[in-house]
């Protein structure tokens, strides 16, 4: 029995597993048992008078020995027992096999366990509804039109297939292959073939734990996997990481030991959308047609809903709403939360942002039972004096916007002509999204001001109600579907930027040593210019001089690096870096070497600072140049972006 049992267990491995031992197998029983046969037939009837090739057709077609004329009967009987033989373990076995591999092909191509050969394509890891707009954009984008696609994923294939193919056309999904598997599988990640691939897109998979924990460790295996490979390049790598304190983690966090194989890019929904809503061309920007120093305009943008998406589009705003009125003027951006739990997301707020609000003004306000706002006596305590070079300022206000305060403090908001407003409901919730939306002061929509209302589908119901009339400022933003924006991933600008930093206004950019400039460069100072390149637009619609073609007076170039300063002062400040105490600038003065030292090993910035209070660095070069020679080189970056393709390092 057990022997029985191991040759039962032996014969099941050997037709359950590759089509080449289905095939063995087929090709071993068959002789095996057309031997054993011919052996029986010749020892016990040795005189039969048959050609070997006469059994061998009888074991392959019964039917060519019975043609053939003048067989004794003997011999017929014992080559029909041959040709019984034959149609089991040769025409049976062969039909089995055959179909038995047919269906089992087409069972691992359905469920994802078929891997090909790919070149030049673009990898996918994880599934999400990121996926469908990301691949959409793939087939739009004319660098990305010809590429293969290979996703891997935990989830089920078959019901990836048809979530991801019910939105995209036939002709793009001919350029999908999906495969299942682990991102933490080193094995599944091989299959992938990612020294051959020209992107990487490490997403997350639905319903599965700690994405942004397991989005590291492929990161790490898929640096391994290449260490091991030939490659021409360097591959970027677009990590996604959920959550935003995570994010703004690693873009702070140079990865060393990846420079070799890897052009590590993290990125966050939020962020994304923030970014797309803020510089994109689909929304009306913040300061509308512009604000320049004679202006006594204000900004004023109102989040109600303090969720992570309404504080990743506050702290994007607060990146790029820089203007010369506060120069000149002293006008400040003013940035108003709303929210029935303010009180601890103002407390969880400042904790996350702790060295900002040292250096900003930050105000909490309450309804009381009256329903009347009141201004609480507990505030961030920064001085007006130690708060006066940042131009931001944050206000939190714990109340329903329903309230009636509430609706009569946005009414009067939407009445300032001195004021530049936009709404923006950041509510978790997209029907308590609409609901805030829709219901706001008649104020609001008469004097069309923006409303940006978060959403999760692109074809939902606030965007069959808002095509006319009314609510026609009222626009949806933070669609799953339709955040990442493969133009500004491009990094072409920032690229520019970076090159002016190191080696001055050039003529012409170079590409190249661009790119391995930009390639050397730590993650950090990545962010820094990309951030930099984010506030062009309201550069250029501040200042229109820029582009005009005239000459730029010391005074005019003045103002406008005191602008820039402020936007840089409030980018460190966000990314986590804090001013130096005063002990430390003393430290500074004599040792000039120690502001290197206290950046890279305490994040603290001795230039975190008012412009006019800037010193001179190490090098004995002035620091405010650098912001002056930024100004100077965007009329030439902007044309050569223009006109230029991208660069891949």
């Amino acid at each position: 029995m057990p022997l029985l049992k191991h040759i039962q267990r032996f014969i099941d491995q050997a037709i359950s597993r590759s089509m080449l031992r289905q095939l063995s197998f087929l090709l071993v029983s068959t002789l095996l048992a057309f031997g054993a046969l011919l052996l029986t037939i010749f020892l016990t009837y040795g005189n039969l008078k048959l050609h070997i090739m006469d059994w061998i057709y009888s074991y392959i077609n019964p039917g060519s020995f019975f043609s053939a004329q003048g067989k004794e009967l003997t011999d017929r009987v014992w080559a029909l027992l041959v040709g019984i033989f034959g149609l089991i373990f040769l025409n049976g076995l062969l039909i089995s096999v055959i179909s038995n591999i047919i269906e089992r092909r087409v069972e691992k191509v359905k469920n994802g366990k078929a891997y090909y050969y790919f070149n030049n394509h673009i990898v996918i890891i994880g599934y999400s509804p990121i996926c469908v707009g990301l691949i959409g954009r793939f087939a739009q984008n004319k660098k990305y039109q010809r590429q293969q696609i290979v996703l891997l994923t935990t989830r089920e294939v078959p019901k990836v297939r048809h979530e991801l193919f019910g939105g995209l056309e036939s002709k793009v999904e001919k350029r999908i292959t999906l495969i299942s598997g682990s991102r933490t599988s080193s094995e599944d990640l091989a299959r992938l073939q990612i020294n051959r691939c020209i992107e990487v897109f490490i997403l997350s998979d639905i319903d599965v734990y700690d994405n942004d924990s397991l989005n590291v460790e492929a990161l790490q295996k898929i640096d391994h996997l290449l260490s091991n490979k030939p490659i021409g390049k360097l591959i970027r790598c677009n990590v996604l990481f959920e959550h935003p304190s995570t994010f703004a983690l690693f873009q702070r966090q140079d990865l060393s030991h990846l420079k070799n194989t890897i052009d590590f890019v993290p990125f966050n929904f939020n962020e994304m959308w923030a970014q797309r809503v803020l510089t994109g061309s689909e929304y009306l920007p913040l300061d509308r047609e512009g604000i320049s120093a004679e202006s006594n305009k204000k900004v004023h943008l109102v989040v109600v809903g303090i969720s992570e998406m309404g504080i990743t589009l506050a702290i994007q705003a607060a990146q790029l709403c820089h203007f010369p009125n506060f120069v000149t003027q002293g006008i400040k951006t003013k940035i108003t939360f709303i929210d029935p739990k303010a009180d601890k997301k103002r407390d969880s707020f400042m904790a996350r942002y702790r060295h900002l609000v040292e250096l900003v003004e930050v105000h909490y306000y309450e309804t009381d039972s009256m329903n009347t706002m009141n201004k609480s006596l507990i505030d961030n305590g920064v001085s007006e004096n130690k708060a006066s070079f940042t131009d931001i300022e944050f206000e939190f206000i714990r109340a329903n916007v329903e309230s009636p305060a509430i609706q009569e403090y946005i009414a009067k908001l939407s009445g300032d002509p001195n004021l530049f407003l936009t709404i923006a409901i950041c509510f978790s919730s997209p029907p308590q999204s609409i609901a805030a939306g829709l219901y706001l002061p008649n104020q609001v929509y008469d004097n069309n001001i923006p409303v940006w209302v978060r959403q999760e589908i692109p074809h939902n119901a606030l965007h069959i109600l808002t095509q006319k009339g009314k609510f026609q400022n009222v626009i949806s933003f933070g669609m799953l579907e339709n955040c990442y924006d493969l133009a500004k991933a491009d990094d072409l600008i920032p690229m520019m930027i970076n090159y002016v930093y190191q080696k001055g206004v050039p003529l012409d950019f170079p590409k190249e040593e661009m790119a391995l400039l930009w390639q050397h460069l730590s993650t950090a100072h990545k962010w820094s210019n990309r951030y930099n390149a984010d506030s062009i637009k309201v550069k250029m619609r501040s200042f229109p001089a820029i582009f005009s073609g005239s000459e730029w007076s010391h005074e005019h170039l003045e103002l406008m690096a005191q602008v820039e300063h402020n936007r840089w002062n409030m980018e460190k400040l966000l990314m986590g870096y804090r001013a130096t105490t005063p002990l430390e600038k003393e430290a500074i003065a004599k040792d000039p070497s120690l502001k290197n030292k206290l950046k890279t090993n305490h994040f603290a910035h001795n230039d975190l600072c008012a412009y006019h209070d800037l010193q001179r660095d190490e090098s004995g070069i002035d620091v405010r140049e650098y912001d002056r020679l930024i100004l100077k080189a965007l009329p030439r970056i902007m044309k050569s972006a223009h006109f230029s393709q991208s660069i891949k390092v």
